[in-house]
Parts: structure tokens; C-alpha cells; sequence
């Protein structure tokens, strides 16, 4: 079920002929909406880390042959990409951020502390170290600055010397962690679950190198957008938020110079505009029909290319 499917789909089509690209096409809830909306002659990309979700969203997008097209690579490569694939301009790019429930509820692949599994905990299981191996390699400096910064877990400290402490024995699935987590926070109740969710959040961010990425494909996404084309990013926790709002914001910066763009001193770049000044978040209603969107947060971004920004 895609999190605010019908505002992403409101906000993020100008031209139902262009060319689309999603990000974090997932299972292909928001592409098939897109495509639904589309015309014959428009094209929809869709980009995911995660083989599984690729193999399922070309299955799911196969009635619209050509017009669909998904490819198993990380959405920060989409310059590459585009370049690869002959496409010089876009009129929309998606990225949603947050985890699919197919990923959560499958315990082979260690996202949920409810499920006991392996401790992978990565979007693309071919590449890079997984959670259990980061933690049973890492320090505990570096463990406790992952936890503090991309977790926010303010018994960070702590927990990392009892990780440290506990790796003879080897940390290998969820539940070895889980029994660390229980040993620092309590056995229950909601200061083990705001814990967990804490520490499992850092260990996905840091594995899967998530924030570095986000700026990256906004600053390429924007790049290639056509004037009057769109980016719309929807995230789900305050460190993704912030990035978005804070590359949006400064991306929509005007010179308040006394000489104009380009020959201002203020470092003003202005590529577009905010669509809205406020983040869109699901209604009541939507988050009694799907829990896992409540903390959603999409903001939308419009290329202007004659207010003077690089192209």
C-alpha cells in the first residue's frame, strides 16, 4: 500500500506524456498509479537496491511493457544511468524513503527487532557488510557515534560497550541484539521499543550509507528535471526530513544581492521553487488504514530553470 499514494501522484505529474523516474520503486504501488495516470507515450523508471522488490515490480508492471521499466541499481547512480539509457531530461523524479512492509515482515532480512533472523539488515544483500558483521568488526567509538547520530539513541555509550563486550560470543541475528537492547533499556515496554527502533534505524543508516545518498540523487534528480518538472521526496524520520527541507531550501534560495545572479556574492543558486512551505503528511484517516505511514513527511520541489540556477 504506497504512503500518500494519490498526493504523490497529484503533486508529482505535470505531463502526462513525460518521463518519470522512481527512486524506490519497491513492490510498484506508486509507479502503477503513476502509469494510470500517464499517457500511452509517457515512460516510468523505476530504481530499487533490493533485488526482491525489482523482481516484484517488473512482475507488477508487466501489463504496461515498454511504458515501465526497472532496474536493479541505487537511486544515487541515476545520473549515470540516465546517460546510460539516452535520457537527457525528466519531468518528475519520486524517492520514498521508508521501508516497504514486505521488507519488514520478512525475517531473513533482520529490518524488524520483532522477528528474530539473520542480522542483515541491507537493501541490496550482494554488496557491502551486513549489520551483524558492521557490529562484530566496528569499534566502540564508531558504534556508539552511529547509534548518537543516525539513531538519536541517548544510551549510546553504553550500548556500544556492551556490544563491544558481548562479541566474543558473536552477534549474529536480531534477537542477539534485541538482548543487549533489553539489557540497557528494560525487558519491555515502550522505552525497549523506542530503543529498538532507535538502534535498528542507525544500523540500516549505516550500512546502507542512506544519508549520503539522498543529496546526491536530489542534486542529480534536480539537474535533470525540465523547467516546470518536479521532485517529490517523502521520508520518515527527523534525519532524512532535514536533509530534504534543508537541500530544498537552499536549492530554492534567491540572491538578495544588489548585483543579479550570477554575479551575486551571497552564494544564492536558485534551481526552483517549494511547491508548498510545509511538509504534506497522511491524513487520520490513511493512518488507521496503514499504521507505517503516520510518520511520513513529503515535501515537493519545482525546477524553474529562469530563475538563473545551473542546469
Amino acid at each position: 500500500m504506497p504512503v500518500l499514494a494519490d498526493q504523490v501522484v497529484t503533486e508529482l505529474i505535470t505531463d502526462v506524456s513525460g518521463i518519470y523516474l522512481d527512486g524506490t520503486i519497491g513492490a510498484g504501488g506508486h509507479a502503477e498509479l503513476m502509469l494510470g495516470k500517464l499517457s500511452k507515450d509517457a515512460r516510468v523508471i523505476g530504481f530499487d537496491r533490493d533485488m526482491q522488490a525489482v523482481e516484484r515490480a517488473r512482475a507488477r508492471l508487466a501489463p504496461h511493457g515498454s511504458r515501465a521499466t526497472v532496474i536493479h541499481c541505487d537511486y544515487r547512480n541515476l545520473a549515470s544511468v540516465l546517460l546510460d539509457l539516452g535520457i537527457k531530461e525528466i519531468n518528475g523524479f519520486l524517492l520514498d524513503l521508508g521501508l516497504s512492509s514486505i521488507q519488514l515482515d520478512d525475517p531473513t532480512r533482520g529490518f524488524a527487532y520483532r522477528l528474530d533472523g539473520p542480522l542483515d539488515l541491507r537493501f541490496d544483500k550482494t554488496t557491502g557488510l551486513s549489520a551483524a558483521d558492521w557490529l562484530n568488526s566496528a569499534t566502540e567509538v564508531e558504534i556508539a557515534i552511529a547509534l548518537k547520530e543516525y539513531g538519536e539513541e541517548r544510551h549510546a555509550k553504553r550500548m556500544a560497550r556492551l556490544i563491544v563486550a558481548t562479541r566474543p560470543s558473536g552477534i549474529e541475528t536480531t534477537g542477539d541484539l534485541v538482548a543487549i537492547i533489553r539489557k540497557v533499556s528494560g525487558p519491555r515496554g515502550p522505552e525497549f521499543g523506542r530503543s529498538a527502533a532507535r538502534v535498528f534505524q542507525a544500523l540500516r543508516i549505516v550500512v546502507n550509507d542512506e544519508l549520503a545518498a539522498i543529496p546526491q540523487a536530489m542534486n542529480d534528480a534536480v539537474d535533470h528535471l525540465v523547467d516546470g518538472g518536479r521532485m517529490v521526496i517523502v521520508s520518515y524520520h527527523s534525519l532524512e526530513d532535514r536533509l530534504v527541507k534543508t537541500f530544498m531550501r537552499e536549492a530554492a534560495r534567491e540572491c538578495s544581492c544588489p548585483t543579479a545572479y550570477p554575479h551575486c556574492m551571497c552564494g544564492a543558486n536558485p534551481r526552483g521553487v517549494l511547491v508548498q512551505r510545509r511538509a504534506i503528511t497522511p491524513s487520520d484517516n490513511e493512518i488507521v488504514s496503514n499504521p507505517r505511514a503516520k510518520s511520513a513527511k513529503m515535501r515537493v520541489f519545482e525546477r524553474q530553470s529562469r530563475l538563473g540556477g545551473r542546469r
